[in-house]
Parts: C-alpha cells; sequence; structure tokens
C-alpha cells in the first residue's frame, strides 16, 4: 500500500482518493517520497526493444541504494504477493469466480454529460459499435458454412486507443479482426473503410442472447444513441466543439480519411512504429492483431501437430504490447492526445497497468477509465507473459491501493437517474450499492447525450430523458452475492452397491461363460457415467468395479460424452470374474520355428551408422533426410515419423536388422524417430520388409529392379539415383579381362556391358549369392573404387575381408552419391545430370535402358 501523507490520517486519505481519483494520489504520493521531486518517468522497458527502462535519482520509485537495497524480485514473486491481497477480504469472489472478484459493495456511477472528455466518449461508443460489427461478421461467416466453428465466439471486449491523431482498435482474438476484415472484403469486392465495416450488424437474437430483458433493452438502446451519434460524425456535424461540446480529436479521426481503408497490422510488424509516429498515417484507422496467439500446432502429446486453439489477452493489454514492443517513447506522444477507452471499463489488472505505463513509464497524458471492474487473474497472468517489465513494486502497489483503499466500479443502466443521496465522485454522481445489484456487464459509464435529426438531416446534441430514478427495491437483479469463502469441490465418497458392483463386473467383463458384447459395455458406460456425474463416486472406486484404471475410465467416459457410443470393444478383462479363482494357466508365447522367434539385437555400432548415414545421404534430396540431417548436426530438435522415412533407407534398415542383429531401439534413436523404437520397427515391418524382398528378388534375375518412387514425401532423389544394382561389387568387374580397365580408350568397356542377355554379364555379377562376388581378386581397385567397407546391401566386403575400405573421393564436376541399398558409390555430371562410376580411376558412363540392362560407356577423361 503507498505510505499516507504526513500529517495526514487514513480517513482523510480516503476522502482525498475519492475526491480526486487514484492517480492524481498516487501522483501526490511519489512527490512525497522523492521529497517534492517530479514523478520519475521512465524510458522504455527492457523487453520493448528500445533500451532499459531507468530510475533516475530523485524520482518517484523513491529505491534505497544498491547496499541496502532488498535482493530483486521477479514477475513471479509480485504475482504470488498480488494474490495474497485478492484472495481474501476486503475482496469476495462472484459467480465461482466467473464473474472475478471484487468487494462486496461497488460504487455504481449514473450516466453524465461528459465534457471535457469528448475524444473518450467518442473511442468508447466507436469501440462497442465496433465489437457488434464483429458479432455481426461472426454471424455471416457462420451462415456460410454452418460446420464452422466460431473462433472468435469468446471474444468479450473492443478497447481503442487515440494515438498522435490516429485509432487503434484490438480484440481479445485475433480472429474477430480477421473475421471482419474477411467479410468486408467480400461484402464490398474491396479492402475495406471503417464506416463500411460498422455497417455490420448483430441480429437481434444474437445480440439478446444469453441477456435478460432489461439487460437486452439497456444495450439496444445505448447501441441505437451512439449509431445516432456515429451519423453525425460522418456527417460532419459532430466533432468540431459544437452545441456545448469542447473539441473531439477521435471524431476529427473518423471524419480525416473516411473512405480509405483499414490497416490490419500485427504487434510484430517492424513498420508498427513509424504507423504509430509518422504523420504520413495520421487521420489512419488501424486493427491490431498479435500474431504470437495465433494457433500453433502442438509440439507434444497425442495430438502433435494439430493446431492448438486459438489464445487471447484483454484488448488494452493488446494496445500497451504495441506501445512497447513499436518502441514508441513518451516524447512521441506527449504533444498529443492519448486515450484509451472501449466498451468495458478495464478490470483491475489491466487499470493497474495502464496506470504503470501513466506513471512510471512516462505516458503523463494517457487518458483512461479509472473506475476500473472486478479483478480476474488471467489478466495479471497475461501481463506476467507478454509485459513483465510492469511486474514490480510499483504494480504491485496499485493493485493494494484499488484492494484496501478503494471500491470497483459498476454501471447505472442508460435510463436511470442517480437517487438524492448520490455522491460527487471522479467526475460524476456515484452511489455504493450491494455487491449483488452490480451490473452484470462491466461497461463503461454511458453518457447522458444523444443525438436528433431534423427532416433535413440536420443534427442537434440533446439530453437523453432518464426515465427511472434508481432505488434499491426496484433495481433489477445482478451478478449475485458474493461469497468471501470459495466454494471446495465435493469429496466423492459415495459407494457402490454390491448388486450395482456386480452388475457392472458382468456387462464389462462378461460372466457366467459369456463373453462382454458391445451392447454389454454400452450399458456398462451409461450407468458409470450417470453414476460419476449424479453422485460423489469417484473414478477409482468405478474403475476398481470393472478392473479398469481410472485414467482409462475417465477417457471412455469422456469419449462417451463428446461422441457418444463407439462400435469398437475394447478387449475383455484377463481377470477372472468377481469371486471366481484364476483358471488362467502359465503358456509359452513362443510359437512356430526357432529362428523367428524375437531376440534382442546387438548394439548399433560405427559399422551401422556409416551404413545408415550413407544411405540418407545417398536421398539427400528428400525431405525427411533434410530433416534428419538438421537434427543430426543439433540445428533442430524434435522427433521425426519413421513411416514417413524414404522406403529405400527402410529396407536398407531391415537388412541390417537381418544381417547384422542390430536391435531397433538403437537404431531408432539414431534416426531420431523414438527411444523405443515401436514406430520404425511398425515401418520396416510394413514397408522396409517388402521393398528388401523386392529388391533382392531383382538381384536373383540378374537385373536391377524397378526404383520405388516415394510419393510420401516427394522424394526427388528417387528420379535421380541409379537404379539399387546398376552399380555392383567391384569384384564382379575383375572377371572381365583387366587389361581393358587399363585401357585409355573408355568405349573398351561397353563390349562386355551391351548385351541384353544377363548371361553375358560376368558370372559374379549375376550370382544370387553374395558371396560369389569374392572369386575374382579386386585388389587393385579397392583404392579406387570402394563400397565403403559393405558389400550388396551392406554386408562386409568379402573382396577385401573385413573392415573399411578407403572412401570414394570427390570429383570435380560431379556429385557425390552413394546407392541406397548396396551402399555403393556414384557420381551425377553436374551439367547434364547423367550417372557414372569411377573405375581405375576413370569415370565410366552407366545408361539404365527399359529392358534393365545397363550400359556403359567411358568419359575419356581419368581422376
Amino acid at each position: 500500500m503507498p505510505r499516507t501523507a504526513e500529517g495526514m490520517t487514513p480517513a482523510g486519505l480516503r476522502a482525498m482518493n475519492d475526491a480526486a481519483g487514484n492517480g492524481a494520489v498516487n501522483r501526490v504520493l511519489s512527490v512525497q517520497r522523492a521529497g517534492g521531486s517530479g514523478s520519475g518517468r521512465h524510458s522504455r522497458p527492457e523487453d520493448s526493444g528500445s533500451g532499459r527502462h531507468s530510475r533516475p535519482e530523485g524520482s518517484g520509485s523513491g529505491r534505497r541504494s544498491r547496499r541496502d537495497a532488498a535482493p530483486e524480485r521477479g514477475p513471479g514473486d509480485v504475482v504470488a504477493d498480488i494474490k495474497t491481497h485478492v484472495d481474501g477480504p476486503p475482496m469476495v469472489s462472484y459467480g465461482a469466480r466467473r464473474q472475478g472478484r471484487a468487494h462486496e459493495e461497488f460504487w455504481m456511477r449514473f450516466p453524465r454529460f461528459k465534457n471535457g472528455e469528448e475524444a473518450e466518449e467518442t473511442l468508447h461508443e466507436t469501440s462497442a459499435l465496433l465489437f457488434d460489427s464483429m458479432k455481426g461478421a461472426q454471424e455471416r461467416a457462420k451462415q456460410e458454412d454452418p460446420d464452422r466453428d466460431a473462433e472468435d465466439a469468446n471474444n468479450r471486449e473492443v478497447q481503442g486507443m487515440l494515438i498522435n491523431d490516429r485509432l487503434l482498435f484490438a480484440s481479445n482474438f485475433n480472429s474477430s479482426v480477421d473475421t471482419l476484415v474477411s467479410q468486408g472484403r467480400q461484402a464490398y469486392g474491396h479492402e475495406p473503410s471503417l464506416p463500411e465495416l460498422l455497417a455490420f450488424q448483430q441480429s437481434q437474437d444474437g445480440r439478446r442472447r444469453g441477456l435478460h430483458t432489461y439487460e437486452a433493452e439497456n444495450l439496444e438502446a445505448k447501441l441505437a444513441s451512439y449509431r445516432r451519434k456515429n451519423a453525425a460524425i460522418a456527417t460532419g456535424q459532430r466533432g468540431a466543439g459544437e452545441q456545448g461540446r469542447g473539441p473531439d480529436p477521435t471524431a476529427k479521426v473518423l471524419q480525416a480519411q473516411v473512405d480509405t481503408p483499414v490497416i490490419v497490422v500485427n504487434i510484430e510488424d517492424k513498420n508498427l512504429r513509424t504507423m504509430l509516429t509518422s504523420s504520413k498515417y495520421a487521420g489512419r484507422v488501424f486493427l491490431l492483431r498479435f500474431a504470437e496467439l495465433d494457433p500453433r500446432p502442438k509440439m507434444l502429446g497425442k495430438n502433435k501437430g494439430q493446431p492448438k486453439q486459438e489464445e487471447s489477452v484483454h484488448a488494452e493489454q493488446k494496445l500497451l504490447l504495441a506501445l512497447s514492443r513499436a518502441g514508441v517513447d513518451p516524447g512521441q506522444t506527449a504533444t498529443k492526445p492519448l486515450a484509451i477507452m472501449g466498451k468495458y471499463r478495464p478490470c483491475m489488472g489491466c487499470a493497474a497497468a495502464l496506470m504503470y505505463y501513466r506513471n512510471q513509464m512516462g505516458f503523463g497524458n494517457l487518458s483512461f477509465d479509472e473506475n476500473y471492474g472486478n479483478y480476474f487473474q488471467g489478466s495479471v497472468n497475461s501481463l506476467k507473459t507478454h509485459l513483465k517489465h510492469t511486474m514490480d513494486d510499483d504494480y504491485l502497489a496499485y493493485i493494494k491501493q484499488m484492494v484496501h483503499n478503494d471500491v470497483t466500479s459498476t454501471p447505472a443502466m442508460a435510463h436511470e437517474a442517480a437517487p438524492a443521496e448520490a455522491v460527487h465522485r471522479r467526475g460524476g454522481l456515484s452511489l455504493k450499492v450491494p455487491g449483488r445489484l452490480a451490473a452484470r456487464q462491466a461497461d463503461v459509464t454511458p453518457s447522458a447525450s444523444d443525438a436528433e435529426f431534423d427532416a433535413d438531416g440536420t443534427y442537434t446534441r440533446v439530453a437523453r430523458p432518464l426515465q427511472d430514478t434508481w432505488t434499491v427495491d426496484t433495481a433489477p437483479a445482478g451478478i449475485g452475492k458474493g461469497t468471501a469463502t470459495h466454494k471446495i469441490p465435493r469429496r466423492r465418497t459415495d459407494k457402490l452397491t454390491q448388486d450395482q458392483a456386480d452388475q457392472l463386473h458382468g456387462l464389462w467383463n462378461g460372466g457366467a461363460g459369456a463373453d462382454a458384447t458391445n451392447e454389454s459395455r454400452q450399458r456398462a458406460i451409461e450407468l458409470l457415467f450417470n453414476y460419476h456425474r449424479s453422485t460423489t463416486m469417484s473414478l477409482k472406486h468405478l474403475g476398481a468395479a470393472i478392473d479398469l484404471s481410472d485414467n482409462r475410465l475417465s477417457s471412455y467416459l469422456t469419449r462417451y460424452e463428446q461422441e457418444g457410443h463407439w462400435t469398437h470393444t475394447p478387449q475383455r478383462s484377463n481377470k477372472p470374474a468377481r469371486g471366481a479363482a484364476s483358471t488362467t494357466t502359465a503358456r509359452s508365447r513362443k510359437k512356430g520355428a526357432a529362428e523367428k522367434q524375437f531376440s534382442k539385437g546387438g548394439e548399433l555400432d560405427d559399422f551401422g551408422m556409416d551404413a545408415i548415414k550413407e544411405t540418407i545421404r545417398s536421398l539427400s534430396r528428400n525431405d525427411w533426410c533434410k530433416d534428419w540431417e538438421r537434427l543430426h548436426r543439433g540445428r533442430s530438435t524434435g522427433e521425426l515419423n519413421p513411416t514417413k522415412a524414404p522406403v529405400d533407407l527402410l529396407a536398407k534398415l531391415a537388412q541390417l536388422r537381418r544381417d547384422r542383429r542390430y536391435n531397433v531401439p538403437e537404431m531408432s534413436a539414431y534416426l531420431h524417430t523414438g527411444k523405443n523404437g515401436d514406430n520404425l520397427r511398425k515401418a520396416i515391418k510394413r514397408k522396409g520388409e517388402p521393398r528388401l524382398a523386392e529388391l533382392e528378388k531383382g538381384l536373383d534375375k540378374g537385373k536391377a529392379p524397378a526404383r520405388h518412387q516415394d510419393v510420401e514425401r516427394g522424394e526427388a532423389s528417387a528420379a535421380a539415383a541409379p537404379s539399387s544394382h546398376a552399380v555392383v561389387d567391384p569384384s564382379a568387374y575383375a572377371a572381365a579381362d583387366q587389361s581393358a580397365y587399363a585401357a585409355t580408350d573408355p568405349a573398351a568397356y561397353a563390349a562386355a556391358y551391351t548385351a541384353s542377355d544377363p548371361s553375358a554379364y560376368p558370372a559374379a555379377y549375376t550370382a544370387s549369392d553374395p558371396s560369389a562376388y569374392a572369386m575374382a581378386d579386386t585388389s587393385s581397385y579397392t583404392s579406387s573404387y570402394t563400397m565403403a567397407g559393405t558389400s550388396a546391401y551392406g554386408g562386409e566386403s568379402s573382396a577385401s575381408g573385413a573392415g573399411h575400405q578407403a572412401p570414394a573421393p570427390e570429383v570435380p564436376g560431379f556429385t557425390l552419391h552413394f546407392d541406397p541399398s548396396t551402399g555403393q558409390p556414384y557420381y551425377l555430371d553436374d551439367e547434364t545430370g547423367a550417372h557414372y562410376v569411377r573405375i581405375g580411376g576413370n569415370m565410366v558412363r552407366l545408361q539404365v535402358q527399359d529392358s534393365y540392362d545397363v550400359d556403359m560407356s567411358g568419359t575419356g577423361g581419368q581422376y
């Protein structure tokens, strides 16, 4: 709580507060604490991107020296302190906190002429009209697509900011702005202006939904008055200080560029500061978005990848964020009116933030409604998240002042006059009333003025008749009585009778020799749902009756509530009927041949990692492989979906699993597809093993099998890679005359490889047994043409014994690749895209023909 002025009693301080307002009292106190110095304006906040805020010596912050200073407190500490003040007396909860927390008494404020507040009056009324237009646009969008969920159905308010002769409007949800502008484009065929958007109106049924009759009539009367005033502004008859009104800067902006389209701008826009300060944008109207609140894919959990629900913040906070993120300096707003007003009065948390910006941040000319409404914890939480620079002891002092030294406010209805006992407070007549009579809508207090037009369309400012005088006896019902102690959820202590438990167990698990059916389990779900909702039976107790965990039962009941019955019957429990002895006998789960039994494989060694890595890099154009490279190099985080991996890579994994006995979890961890490997195991089984069989079948026939086109990931490299066996083990070449390989004329290679009959190939090439590759000595080629230590499908090369051979060299003008199935190197010509292998230092071109025969011709070059 701010310190009491010297020599002033608490009652005197409260009387001064009632007469002058929070802002004035705080400024007086801050001056006294600083020994008579100024108000102590700060520069921009640390996280606004425009410099750290300073606390100059002698400012209103009253900071102690560094030696005596208390430990630095973070935003979380401030929020915790706030809760200690709002969770107890004098605050009470309304509507089980759905209506927030407030005092047991409210200041009810009555309609008044807002002379001297013309800009704020028009800003409030325009915001209320814009809110109605957003609801109308939402209805239009729903009519176009009846199945569409209304993203902005929970939108509660619109707030406007007058800054440097331009207007900025914000709502809770970005989608409210998006839907309104989208409907405007459809209706008018161009980017809409503000008058065109205000032409949208919510239907009467929609506007009255959820309101009592007297509340609906009050709302409609106010909107009708606001539209008449707006029409007077649009025709240029209101706003210049006419008929007893002062100048109205908000009206002047509305008139300045009346036919100019609104500008939709994100808080994150790098040009926002220019838009808020440059004379180029004077007279423009902006609709503000906060892109950080847009739906984003879930990163974890069952629904990973699906968009999250759109987030929201209080509209005033979006406007303050615009000042902060844009780096607007208080000096850039000091010479023009600066006001934030909207459909609703600010809640307690937002009012404290507005006070903070005016008094601590240096925006001394900021005008807003200081007659704040209820306290909502969500407002303070979002300030902690998005405007954390406000979460300090100064902000806490404002909350303490509002809780302990002031009272929340509520509006009277537009036709109600103040009774004789009302007092003049903060510019208007007010009366303390019981909280149960406070309005359910925290609207700004309406003006007592209205607009009329004669037959010629001439505007006249008139007083709106206040037909009734407010009394306790005739006051309509409000938000209800507050509760000092918050309700504790009832304890679930009820128990099933023995008959109920036996019935549920039989329906769910079957009995008397009969299995449970889909219909019996549906009946069990219905009974469980009713027991849980109409009694205090816990899920744990109900789940025990059918031998099911409380978490699983909760998921079944939630699904039943949302979708009704489903056709799948969960697997029957293996537990015996209640009271019966277990008849389950231990049995071996292993069936069939011993060689088919599962056994855990060995660890993934360097050889296996290299084979997997080379296969991936031979598919370097594949999106999945690119993602793996980023994860492998630590440039991104997360997991990959193994079912979307290239099928040739899965074939390689199937071959490694079979021949090298690597365990799947280790391969999965290396591939970043999950630690337990379950999903990778399924992918290998469903895709990798069939592809491996296809490749081996092609080898048995002495032909290169067709390449697999992976349409799932748009595998560009599939078309670029040669067929899986166009390049073979180097030992296969040894059966031909080695003198041909030493020839300088590469054309000599063609004779042995152009025949269409596979029997013309060397015996080792067509052998189905890979060990046949070792029949010839290839030691003379291991230095220039290598399998990176693998035979066909990644086994160790028998040509040179176990171990790794020298890696394939890079060749100028060519790009090195590795065949996804064999791991053998090949090259792509950078200019023509043709495929080559390197033999004896020469580049030999491969031509894959329709019959899968391989034609090899030399390039004439030696590398």
